[in-house]
């Protein structure tokens, strides 16, 4: 685990001064479910197997639409197909699209044109309702509305019966599993994914240039931490804050504990100490006009655990009034029970806005044997793992702007060196070394000896970055967040952008 505090807060668009900030072109889309209970269906029927049941305000990402079509859908039989593939690929049985088209066996010809039956749902029309109104509210178009019930104008009689086409979504729920839910269920959004960077191991003037950096989107100044005689010691810049805001860039402090888990304990076990912390962030944000707050404690004792989530949940009750994000990171699941086991990860996903995931230190800077800080296929199981307990959108990746230079004496003794990748590339280059592909951590690697003892580097660059964007695309999660600003080129942030 490297010793380093740090957290990503995200949220949708926010509004600085009145004003929307948007961040990178990339979106998703998330659905809120808006009824009390909603069922998800294996298939986009009403009557197929249901696979779980949501409750009104629960989040998950949108992977595809099937929207109703305003008259009956046929199929041309191309090539290939067969009763089996056409029958998935609408989501209904072979014995449906058998029935519907008055087939009794299998053949199949090229050119043949099939009706694909389309599932109806039923409204009885009220005084109230209107056409548009009724369109609205199950996801439909007047004219879809109008076309299969042959109307003939928009004045409804009520107490008829209109026949509504179904429509679905598909959405991806914990654990990587896929259902669908009715569109007239859900609420969606088209938000925006975007790339954090936290500030670290700079001057002033350093950190004012890297405000101009294109495809870094927010900023995380290191502002609080936890202390046994002040409750937080605060470091907040208003200077800074302004700056940023000015440059487009939304801040969002940090707020660590020290790794400390004796001084996070006193404070988290006391319901009066929390209350006391939440107040002072709370004005020290809205002074500064910060956008979130990015709480990375780490190295907790596990008897915290819930204790953790309670605090979390009292901060976000405290700040989202005033349309203040919170988040928490966690480190990437492993065994130990102070760095990981101490995390309620499911418990974290339900109480805050977003969770980061440090995906490094998979070799850490101790470590008795040589290896890569992150790995892909580490860094994908990492994903997975969290993914079980945190939906997909709620989730961003910190990615490593550092490696390791891995030094092995003639005893096989190993030691470390850390090595931002600018560092990293300039002594590439001094030493005339030529990258070579990892197949196992899909990683570029390099490696010489110098003094009786074996250098070994597990690259971070533009391949290893685009291969974690990879992921991020590949799994519907929100971003990135990167440790550090300034510890990779400028171009680096086209890859993430």
């Amino acid at each position: 685990m490297k010793k380093f505090v740090f957290v990503l807060t995200i949220g949708f668009f926010l509004s600085i001064n009145g004003a929307k900030t948007s961040y990178a072109a990339d979106t998703l889309t998330v659905g809120t479910v808006s009824e009390e209970k909603a069922a998800i269906y294996e298939l986009p029927k009403l009557n197929s197997n249901i696979v779980t049941n949501l409750v009104k305000g629960e989040e998950y990402p949108i992977l595809e639409k099937r929207d109703a079509s305003p008259s009956a859908q046929v199929h041309t039989v191309k090539k290939g197909d067969t009763f089996y593939l056409i029958a998935k690929q609408y989501g209904i049985t072979v014995s449906e699209l058998q029935d519907a088209n008055h087939i009794f066996g299998t053949r199949l010809y090229i050119g043949q044109q099939l009706a694909i039956p389309q599932e109806m749902l039923s409204h009885r029309i009220n005084i109230k309702d209107s056409l548009w109104k009724i369109a609205r509210n199950y996801h439909v178009s007047s004219d879809i509305l109008i076309k299969h019930n042959g109307l003939k104008a928009i004045i409804l009689e009520t107490g008829n019966e209109l026949k509504i086409p179904s429509s679905f979504y598909k959405v991806k729920l914990l654990g990587s599993k896929t259902g669908w839910i009715p569109k007239s269920n859900v609420d969606i959004e088209e938000v925006n994914r975007f790339n954090l960077g936290w500030k670290y191991n700079g001057t002033d003037d350093v950190y004012k240039k890297q405000l101009k950096i294109d495809g870094l989107d927010v900023v995380s100044p290191r502002w609080y931490t936890l202390s046994k005689t002040e409750l937080v010691s605060m470091n907040a810049d208003e200077g800074y804050a302004h700056a940023a805001v000015k440059a487009g860039k939304q801040v969002w402090p940090l707020f660590g504990n020290k790794f400390d888990p004796e001084m996070t304990n006193f404070i988290l076990s006391n319901a009066d100490k929390r209350h006391k912390v939440i107040e002072m962030i709370k004005n020290s944000l809205l002074r500064t006009k910060s956008q979130g707050i990015n709480v990375d404690f780490e190295n907790i004792d596990p008897k915290n655990k819930q204790d953790y989530v309670v605090f979390i949940r009292e901060l976000r009750t405290a700040v989202e009034p005033y349309d203040i994000v919170v988040s928490v990171d966690v480190s990437r699941e492993n065994a130990d029970p102070f760095w990981s086991g101490s995390l309620d990860r499911a418990g974290l996903g339900k109480a805050a806005d977003y969770i980061v995931m440090m995906g490094y230190d998979e070799h850490w800077a101790s470590s008795p044997k040589a290896g890569s800080v992150a790995s892909i296929p580490w860094t994908r199981e990492g994903i997975e793992l969290l993914m079980k307990e945190v939906p997909a959108h709620k989730i961003v990746l910190g990615v490593p702007f550092y490696t390791r230079e891995w030094i092995t004496n003639a005893t096989g003794q190993v030691r470390s060196i850390d090595r931002t990748m600018l560092e990293t590339e300039k002594l590439i280059q001094v030493k005339g070394l030529k990258k070579k592909w990892d197949s196992k951590t899909s990683q570029n690697y390099v490696e010489f000896m110098e003094d009786g003892e074996k250098h070994q580097i597990w690259v971070e660059d533009k391949d290893s970055m685009k291969l974690r964007y990879d992921l991020v695309e590949e799994y519907n999660l929100r971003g990135t967040a990167a440790w550090y600003v300034g510890g990779a080129s400028e171009d680096i942030w086209n890859i993430l952008k």
